[in-house]
Parts: structure tokens; sequence; C-alpha cells
């Protein structure tokens, strides 16, 4: 009895359907760990004598989660779109940022868009858990909270957009103390209410006060803060505290930002909720009282770098200027007008009593371009996937009324035992040529089938394989439902290659979104 076997080629939309696997797996997961792979802590810029590990702060920025309130113009079902699609991108980015392993985890405000909204009791709670259920994180895991202008308002609201008379006591409830003194890696700490140091400063300048008269009269603010903590703190063991802000500091106008930076540069200005910088005075203000190693700020979304520069303390002898830079962190969301959203990462060792030490670097880390992603990856290949198919089925109607007798789309089934001169022979009666299992022996066969009218015709080699590659990418190959879409003719069967390349990517993607939800 004569061997023999069936070679079934996959068709062309078990092709198109492998591409969106692969796009799918890398874009919407892969691609945010090898980002976040590629972004390792700073530790090599330290030099610790104690050889003790350093500590590891991530610092996360405006991640700023949407409400229907958001984008007041979108139709509901849009706007759902975009939530959910926003919020996935979040978790993604949150997970892989977490693969870095942080031993603490600051946040910069603005944790949600319209938290210091008027809205019921029972909404803010929703929303909190939202934030929570998108940043959860081992509950072993220190997280600290500053207040942002999303948080809590700043300045005052008008009729259409009104700020909560409960947003203080709210953001203090789920989030922390308004003002925190902190100790991370043996380093001193300040997280400061920025929104409302803006509020008492205008408060302040209107009275004609001076920042000691207001703290005395206003005690549980963050002036009076400020101050506490500069007339307790002094001398500093070893190194000087790191400050962090929503609002960045007051630097003059058009000062450039660094190459970090997507576009522009921090301008002043101020509006409904929200100022861009501190004011002159009161960034002296704080300068001079903390006199900070190093200042982390936000609200701006984009990243910048600036060098903040106080003289020298001690009078009495001839010293440097101290100075202090700034990092602006760019926002963790793809929702706040920037290309490539990111996060800052801070190692830190115990201070030195040698001034010339280095206890603190940090490194900014950029994630995906998510937008780039849907319009330069996405787009092109749904363009590709369906021009693809719609030429595939036209090709296959053309083939069919340009010759009724002939089907293009039957597929023969390769016997490697069928004999070279009769190829519609499946079995043999007699034993076969000795000289068909010599290598020398020539195997080559044609097929021919027809195509808008003309004989075409394809030669096979060897076992068939270079011909079965050929005529796979030529026509697509053989499937299940292939005599159905051939005579459904090129619209349904276009709709039904579409369905086969289209529902195990989607499931994919649904599975993605299903895990890191």
């Amino acid at each position: 009895m004569a061997v023999s076997f069936s070679l079934t080629l996959p068709r062309l939309t078990n092709f198109l359907r492998l591409v969106w696997l692969l796009a799918i797996s890398w874009y919407e997961l892969g691609t945010f760990y090898h980002h976040t792979s590629r972004c390792p802590w700073p530790d090599a810029w330290l030099m610790s004598s104690e050889a003790l590990a350093p500590t590891h702060v991530l610092i996360v920025a405006d991640p700023q989660i949407l409400d229907h309130r958001s984008y007041p113009d979108r139709p509901p079902w849009l706007m759902r779109l975009t939530q959910f699609i926003v919020d996935m991108n979040l978790r993604k980015s949150w997970r892989a940022a977490l693969r870095r392993y942080p031993d603490a985890v600051v946040f910069l405000g603005d944790m949600m868009d319209n938290g210091r909204v008027d809205m019921s009791d029972a909404e803010y709670e929703r929303y909190v858990r939202r934030f929570k259920s998108i940043f959860a994180t081992d509950p072993r895991l220190p997280v600290y909270y500053l207040p942002g202008n999303h948080d809590i308002g700043l300045g005052s609201s008008s009729p259409s957009y009104r700020f909560s008379e409960l947003a203080l006591e709210r953001y203090s409830s789920h989030f922390g103390q308004l003002n925190q003194r902190i100790s991370i890696g043996n380093h001193t700490a300040l997280l400061i209410d920025a929104p409302g140091l803006v509020d008492e400063d205008r408060k302040r300048f209107a009275a004609g006060l001076s920042f000691a008269q207001w703290s005395e009269d206003h005690p549980d603010r963050t002036i009076a803060f400020v101050r506490s903590f500069s007339e307790s703190a002094k001398p500093y063991d070893g190194a000087r505290p790191i400050l962090f802000t929503h609002v960045p500091l007051f630097r003059p106008e058009g000062t450039s930002c660094g190459p970090f930076r997507e576009r522009g540069t921090l301008r002043q200005g101020s509006g409904l909720g929200y100022q861009n910088l501190l004011s002159e005075e009161a960034s002296r203000f704080l300068l001079q009282s903390i006199q900070p190693s190093i200042i982390f700020s936000g609200d701006d979304h984009d990243y910048c770098e600036y060098i903040h520069t106080l003289p020298a303390s001690d009078t009495m002898r001839s010293s440097p200027p101290i100075t202090v830079p700034e990092i602006t962190v760019k926002s963790f969301s793809m929702a706040m007008g920037i290309r490539r959203p990111g996060y800052q990462l801070l190692s830190l060792i115990p201070p030195s009593t040698s001034p010339s030490s280095r206890s603190l670097a940090h490194t900014p880390c950029l994630l995906p371009d998510q937008l780039g992603i849907y319009l330069s990856i996405y787009v092109p290949l749904i363009i590709l996937t369906l021009v693809t198919l719609l030429i595939s089925n036209i090709r296959r109607s053309c083939a069919r009324h340009s010759s009724p007798t002939s089907r293009p789309n039957e597929w023969p089934s390769w016997d490697l035992n069928r004999s070279p001169n009769n190829d519609h022979d499946a079995d043999h009666d007699l034993p076969l040529p000795s000289a068909w299992g010599s290598r020398h022996y020539s195997r080559s066969r044609t097929r021919t089938f027809a195509m808008c009218g003309r004989r075409r015709r394809l030669a096979n080699y060897s076992n068939g394989l270079l011909g079965a590659l050929v005529a796979f990418l030529w026509t697509g190959g053989r499937g299940r439902g292939d005599e159905a879409r051939r005579r459904a003719g090129v619209t349904k069967g276009y709709l039904l290659d579409l369905r086969d390349v289209a529902w195990v990517p989607l499931a994919l993607f649904a599975g993605i979104a299903w895990w890191v939800s």
C-alpha cells in the first residue's frame, strides 16, 4: 500500500492573525516592561563607604485619573472609551514601574482629575477606590501623597465648576496630612501643601503681612509648617532635606528646562483652579527656610530641570552660593498633553559627614508613547489588513468568474509517493521505480489555474515545499469555509475573513485588559 500524507497550508487570515497577535502582545504589554527594564536605579552615581544598599524611591506625578467631567464636550460613550483606554494605560505603566521594586513611593499630587469638585460622598468614595485600584501596592510598601490643585482646589471656583467645601477634609481622610515631615533612607523629606501655600501667599500679600506675622495668625497652615521646620531642624545632620511640592518654584521667564522636555518651558500664569509657579516671594521663603538639597515638583506634566541659587548662609566667611536643583517630574498619564509619560527614580544612601560625598542620585524614566502606538502602528496595520483581505477576495472572485470550471481555491493533497507521470493517481498497484528514491531523480510537477481569464502555471520542485510556499504567498492557502466564501462573493467572503483575523487579537486585548485590572 502506498504511503501518503496531506499538507494543508494556512490561510492568509492565519498569517494576518499572527501578525496582530505579535503586535498586541508587544505594544499592549511587552513594550511597557521593556521601557522600565531599560531605566535602572541610579545607584552607580553613589559611593557608599558603609556598603549599604541604597533606598529606592519611585516618584510619580499627576496621574490625574479621569471621570465623566474631564472632557465635558465629549459624548458619554466617547468619554467612557477614553476613560477605559487611559485607565488601562495607567495600570500597565504602574505594573511595569513596580517591577523596579521600590522601597517607597511618593505621589506629587493631582491623583484625581476632579477630586476637588463638589460631588456626593458616595461618588468621591468610588473615585478614590478606582484610583487605589489602578495604583494598587503591597500593604508593606510605604506610599506618601501630597495634595495637588486638582485634589483640594486652588483659589476660587465658578458657578459652572464648583469646588467642594469638603475637599480638604476628604483629602486628609483618604490620603493623609496636607503637610508632612518624613524620613526616607536616613534623609529628611518635607511634603508640603503647595496649593494651600499659593492661597496663603495671596492673602498674606493682600493683608500686607510678613511670613512670620502670617504664620502666627494661622499656625495650622503651610507657612507655619515651613517656619516651624526652619526653627527646629538646624543644624542638619550631614545633609540638607529633600523638598516635595506639587507647584514648581519661581524662575525667570523663558528659562530652559533641559533636553528631556518635549516642548516649550515653564511660564508664570494662573486661572481657574491653577497657578503654574509659586510667586517669587513664596519661592524665596521656601528656599531660605528649608535650604533643600533638591526639589521635586509636578503640576506642569512635562519634564523640567532648573538650578536655584541662594547666597551662602555663613556671612562671616567667603563661601560660594548654595545651589538647589529642582526637577519637575513628567506626568504618569498619557492624557496630560505629552506624548511620552514618565516618572522619576531616586536612590538614597545615608548622608556622610563629608560634604564632598554624594548621598542621592536620580534619573528620569520614560514610558511608551501610547498615542503614537495607536497612530503609527495600529492604524497602518488596520489599513494594511483591510486592503490585503479585500485584494485577496477580489482575486478569488475574479478567478472564479473568469473560469467557471476551475477551482482556484482548491488545494491539492501532496503525495510524495505519487507517480511523476500521473498526478491524479493516489495509489500504485506496482512498486515505484527504484530511481524515485534517488536524490538525482527530478520530482518537478506543474499545476495550472485560472486567474482573470488567463491560465497560470506553478512549478513545484522537490517535495513541493517551494511550490507550496509560492502558492501560499499568491493565494493565501486553503482553510475551512473556502467553498462557502467562493460561493458567497467578495463582500461576504471579505467580512468572513475579517472576522477570522480579528477575533483572536481582540480576545488577547480583552485578556490583557482583564489581567491588568
